[in-house]
């Protein structure tokens, strides 16, 4: 029979110590799906490796995507039918004010071959008004394409270790499946639970020192309190609590029970 591995975290203790079965995890650990359907054409990172935070892990095939959002992007720059229509209104401008200046000194042109001219000059401003509202919608549509490419591309939203890729290059991807995990492994805590009778000893930011011992590993640790849970498990009268304490050497392995032993009077409060 395979021997299960456990931590055991001994505080220093003046009286007796109470004793606690708990999990040591990770302070980060997230597992990440597709928001889209799609087949995986890259990996860019394998299990095991280090990803930093927006950094791309997956990608799956986009080639319609990234030439229909280099479309918009053409479109919205093209402002080759604007700028001839405000050339147009600056020199319909210049031969309205001109006209209407001979108009009223005189009178050499009609009444009506002015209005007629302030007639193309106020459709050619409605004309210009109309294309200015549609390239503030192109340049909506070029902006969305761009966010649904991004859609294509698997990115991990923390700094961490790869721990599982379900899928392969060339397998189809679900929505909302999850097929990548990632995990922080250099700040973890324990999670345990506790009797209620003890939680008026444990204030949020209280600090213990404790020792973890494993088979390869036996050092110090301090940890901080970062959870009281508000209410009690209704089946055991148990309450949640975690301690939260640095593993940047990651000599600690997340995953592992945990026995603590703590030692109420041996406490102390760290500041916020």
């Amino acid at each position: 029979m395979k021997k299960s591995t456990f931590v055991f975290v001994a505080l220093t203790s003046l009286l007796a110590a109470q004793e606690f079965i708990g999990i040591i995890k990770p302070i980060a650990d997230v597992e990440l799906s597709m928001p889209i359907d799609g087949k995986i054409a890259k990996i860019a990172k394998k299990e095991g490796a280090s990803v930093s935070q927006g950094e791309t892990i997956l990608a799956l095939e986009d080639r319609l995507q990234q030439l229909d959002t280099q479309r918009r992007e053409i479109i919205y720059h093209d402002r080759s039918q604007l700028n001839s229509a405000l050339k147009s209104q600056k020199l319909l401008q210049s031969l309205l004010d001109s006209t209407k200046k001979l108009y009223e000194r005189t009178k050499a042109v009609s009444r009506d071959e002015l209005r007629t001219l302030e007639m193309k000059y106020y459709s050619l401003e409605g004309e210009i008004e109309a294309k200015q509202e549609n390239e503030k919608k192109e340049k909506v549509e070029y902006e969305m394409a761009k966010a649904l490419l991004e859609q294509y591309h698997l990115k991990s939203p923390i700094d961490g270790v790869i721990t599982k890729i379900e899928l392969q290059e060339g397998e189809w991807a679900k929505t909302g499946v999850a097929i990548v995990q990632v995990v922080n492994p250099t700040i973890c805590y324990l999670d345990i639970n506790i009797e209620e009778k003890y939680i008026d000893n444990i204030k949020l930011n209280d600090s213990f020192s404790f020792n973890v011992k494993t088979r390869n590993v036996d050092m110090n640790k301090k940890g901080k309190v970062t959870f009281i849970s508000p209410i009690a498990d209704s089946a055991s009268g148990l309450v949640r609590i975690k301690i939260e304490f640095e593993n940047s050497d990651q000599k600690i392995t997340p995953g592992l029970s945990a026995t603590i032993n703590i030692d109420f009077a041996s406490k102390s409060r760290v500041d916020e």
